[in-house]
């Protein structure tokens, strides 16, 4: 049985973490205002994202003295935040992820990877995970989320990988694919990051791909990749890395609260107490201590990789009056959103704020990825448990 443990129950390593992070921090030029007056680490205010981009808009790497890793974080497409890594530091804590996949059976020098993340417009995932499988030993074929579906199902034909790795709405994509050719494949293992793996699309990852075991990623660009998850044998519960700090703010009785990491590989550019957008916990089981993840913390969403913030939608002209967020998929799989508007608007309003949620999510106008409805709040979706009428509502189940 999973049983909330208290914060200020952590161990002294995580202490230990908080307090070199936090002097780190507060000693950099980065959060020196934010931290001003602060004497120690647990009365340090939590770094939220829009500080962090504030922080950063004045960064320019050309005026630095050695290299850095650029990353791009997974912002609203208005609002991409982009973190610089000092090399070395980054790749220590790739190699201390990939020594610790690894012992756990992840990967190792039998595993032949179908890496279907992503690499553009300076997101790296694709990247990134190639260098933890060359740290494992392990192969990598190295497609890519934009690869053509034909082409992967070649390279799937002729090295029959062990692992399939990629977002749940990209491997979805290629599930849909197989399922249009009649075609099936035999891949054991699968992994996945980025974005919440539904049961849904689990069922038809298995169907296509086969995928009997199942693992998962968990990070940022901010934070790097700091946790991992046997998601067979225990869904939702991950191990944290050493020198990585998980505290939860503001509990509530379950024990839940929003996610904080303080990242003590990151020196160079500091990262203390920042807040991820996500809910979880601390529980304990057969004598260890996990982090449990329930989902993202009703300010922002995750869609098709990409990471909104309630707020932008707020803003929208015409929005003002009342909105729901409705999450679904199609008959694909594909990722799709509905804007529920609680009033009529005329054509001429209705085309504008289309063609601004269109920008928003970095879509065409015309694009079947999103909908915008008029609807009365009559018929909008319900929390099954308060009975309110929330912002989002996740149908991807």
């Amino acid at each position: 049985m999973n049983a909330p443990l208290a914060p200020q129950t952590a161990p002294a390593r995580q202490h230990a973490v908080l307090r070199e992070c936090f002097e780190l921090a507060r000693a950099h030029p980065f959060y020196q205002a934010l931290y001003r007056g602060v004497d120690c680490a647990d009365s340090a205010p939590p770094l939220e994202k829009a500080a962090l981009q504030a922080a950063l808009a004045s960064f320019a790497p050309e005026r630095e003295a050695s290299g850095l890793y650029l990353v791009r974080s997974g912002g609203s497409t208005q609002a991409a935040l982009i973190f610089p890594v000092d090399i070395a530091e980054n790749l220590a804590q790739r190699q201390a992820l990939a020594d610790r996949l690894r012992a756990d059976g992840v990967f190792g020098p039998a595993s032949i990877a179908l890496n279907l993340f992503g690499y553009a417009n300076l997101y790296r995932t694709a990247a990134i995970v190639d260098d933890v499988l060359e740290r494992c030993q392990a192969t990598t074929l190295p497609m890519s989320a934009h690869a053509a579906d034909a082409d992967i199902l070649a390279a799937a034909r002729q090295f029959r990988p062990s692992h399939a790795l990629g977002t749940p709405s990209r491997l979805a994509l290629f599930a849909a694919h197989l399922e249009a050719a009649g075609e099936r494949l035999e891949i054991p293992q699968l992994l996945y990051a980025g974005e919440t793996l539904h049961a849904s699309t689990l069922a038809r990852l298995r169907a296509a791909l086969g995928a009997g075991q199942v693992w998962s990623l968990y990070g940022g660009a901010e934070t790097g990749i700091w946790a991992w998850s046997d998601a067979s044998r225990r869904p939702g519960l991950f191990r944290i890395l050493p020198r990585v700090a998980a505290e939860i703010l503001q509990p509530d009785a379950a024990g839940y609260g929003r996610i904080a990491v303080s990242n003590a590989w990151r020196r160079r550019f500091p990262v203390f107490r920042y807040c991820v957008g996500d809910i979880g916990r601390w529980v304990e089981r057969d004598g260890e201590r996990w982090l449990e993840l329930r989902g993202r913390d009703g300010r922002s969403f995750r869609l098709n990789e990409t990471t909104y913030e309630l707020d932008d939608f707020a803003r929208l002209s015409g929005a003002e009056q009342g909105f729901q967020i409705q999450l679904d998929l199609d008959a694909a799989g594909r990722e799709r959103l509905t804007l529920l508007l609680a009033e009529n608007l005329d054509a001429d309003a209705e085309a504008a704020l289309r063609a601004s949620l269109a920008a928003l999510l970095g879509r065409p106008p015309d694009s079947d990825a999103f909908a915008l409805k008029p609807a009365a709040r009559a018929q909008w979706r319900l929390d099954p448990v308060t009975s309110k009428t929330p912002p989002i509502v996740d149908l991807r189940a």
